[in-house]
Formats: structure tokens, sequence, C-alpha cells
């Protein structure tokens, strides 16, 4: 099974997925500075891809009025929260309006590969100018 964490400015929540599902999770965040851009108030999704605990990549999305010099990580973490990997994105240096789908992340590995355990974390962050402006985290098991 997949389930779903929402980190993002104080905001957590869990729930349970079937794992043969894709899961996906999403957060909002208010205004804010980071990375020495002005970030507008907006929610960001990720969808982890996949069936049972093998990870076929994560999708991230987001709606704002307007992002620029932008990417999204799949971070993996094993059951303990230690961390494993981390895969990127590209970057879009120019800035995208309302809504924007982000580069497909390829993994294509299972959650023993990823992080050593049976189960584990996987957190997108949506980034601005290479710093976090809000994740999501999904338990795999």
């Amino acid at each position: 099974m997949i389930a779903a964490v929402l980190v993002g400015l104080g905001l957590t929540t869990a729930g349970g997925t079937p794992a043969q599902a894709d899961t996906k999770g999403c957060t909002f965040y208010g205004n804010m500075s980071v990375g020495g851009y002005s970030v507008p108030a907006g929610s960001y999704c990720a969808t982890i891809v996949g069936s049972g605990t093998y990870v076929t990549g994560v999708q991230g999305e987001f709606y704002a009025p307007n992002i620029c010099n932008w990417d999204v990580t799949a971070e993996f973490f094993n059951n303990n929260w230690v961390w494993k990997t981390t895969y990127t994105s590209s970057r879009n240096y120019g800035c995208s309006y309302g809504s924007a789908w982000a580069p497909f992340i390829g993994v294509s590995r299972t959650i023993s590969q990823l992080t050593g355990t049976s189960s584990g974390y996987m957190c997108s962050t949506l980034r601005v100018g290479g710093q976090r402006v809000t994740s999501v985290c999904n338990y795999i098991y």
C-alpha cells in the first residue's frame, strides 16, 4: 500500500490508498519569498506512479498565479526517515502561469532498491531558486 502524508507550512494529513493505483497527495502554501523570488500562494501535488512497492516515477504539478525558476525533487527515505537518494527534475528557468506539470521523474525501482528496506517514504518537493517551497510525502509499504 501507499499512504500519502502532506507536509506544508504546518499542515499534515495522512490517509491510505491501495498501492495498485497511482497515489496523489496535495498541499497548499501561502505567499512567501524563496531563493530571492516572490512566490504567490498556491498548491502543489505529487503523484507516485507505480504498483505495489514498484515505483515507475513521480509526477509533480502546481497551481499558482506565477512561479519562476522552479524544479521538483523525489527524495526517498527508509522506514526510519533516513535519507537514501534524491532524483531531481530539470529546472524551468522561465516562469509558469496558472498551472504546470513538472517533468516526469523516472525512477523504475522497487522501494527496497530505493531505500534498502521493505517500506519507506517518498517526498516530492517544489523548489524555487533551488530552495524548498513545500513538500508532499508518501509512505510506501
